[in-house]
């Protein structure tokens, strides 16, 4: 369980939020929405163990990230996957590349095991048999649909998603809630920072949202549920 407790954090232009307790339950797949410049990218740092909030602490498993053991943090982040806003810089050219360099996701297995790996993670995208693609000729979707695979192939046990929905496109929105959903039921924690919840997944009846400081954080899935 990722805990925050009163966690505050302050910008150049003052505080932009103060007091915040959140929960996150293991296997469990939660969006925090948020106007731009609402702070919505450095929730995700703090909760990650990435940068230490100006007040209240992070609490995961029951150890805290920042007031504890300084490895806590270190050892959190390597159990996490990260998808950031921007498409990270990497190095190679084609989406293969960025595979290989994922971490050591790969060791253990064999070439075969590690491409009939990939292509599925891509097919699971709608990206099958990308891994020649050219980095600089993909779009945005594309972009952000490769990186959700190449953490996915990591297996983190958590994975945090900024703008992840917003930037795969509207058609993705149900593809993505479904993957989400089998992660969850695989008993992974998944948290998504993006400006609104996709439409169709409003008409599905996902509720209003809990307030919390700037944001409304809506719960879409925990460990367990059945699939809708």
């Amino acid at each position: 369980m990722i805990e925050a407790f009163r966690v505050g954090a302050v910008s150049r232009n003052g505080t932009l939020w103060d007091g915040l307790d959140l929960a996150f339950d293991d296997g469990e797949v939660s969006v925090v929405t948020g106007p731009p410049a609402s702070g919505k990218t450095l929730l995700l740092k703090i909760l990650r163990g990435d940068r230490r909030p100006d007040a209240g602490d992070v609490v995961v498993g029951g150890e805290s990230l920042y007031r504890g053991n300084p490895g806590a943090a270190r050892a959190f982040q390597a159990m996490s996957g990260v998808i950031p806003e921007s498409f990270p810089p990497a190095g190679g050219h084609a989406v293969r590349d960025l595979f290989r360099l994922s971490s050591v996701a790969g060791a253990g297995i064999s070439s075969k095991e590690r491409k009939e790996r990939e292509e599925e993670l891509l097919s699971m995208v709608g990206l099958h048999g990308a891994q020649d693609a050219g980095l600089s000729s993909l779009s945005v979707s594309e972009r952000a649909r490769i990186a959700l695979a190449v953490e996915l192939f990591r297996g983190p046990k958590v994975l945090f998603a900024d703008m992840l929905l917003h930037n795969a496109g509207e058609e993705w929105a149900e593809m993505l809630r479904g993957l989400f959903r089998a992660l969850a039921r695989e008993g992974k924690t998944v948290l998504l920072a993006e400006r609104a919840i996709p439409g169709r997944w409003i008409s599905r009846g996902i509720g209003e949202g809990t307030p919390a400081g700037p944001f409304l954080l809506y719960r879409l899935a925990a460990k367990g549920d059945v699939p809708r």
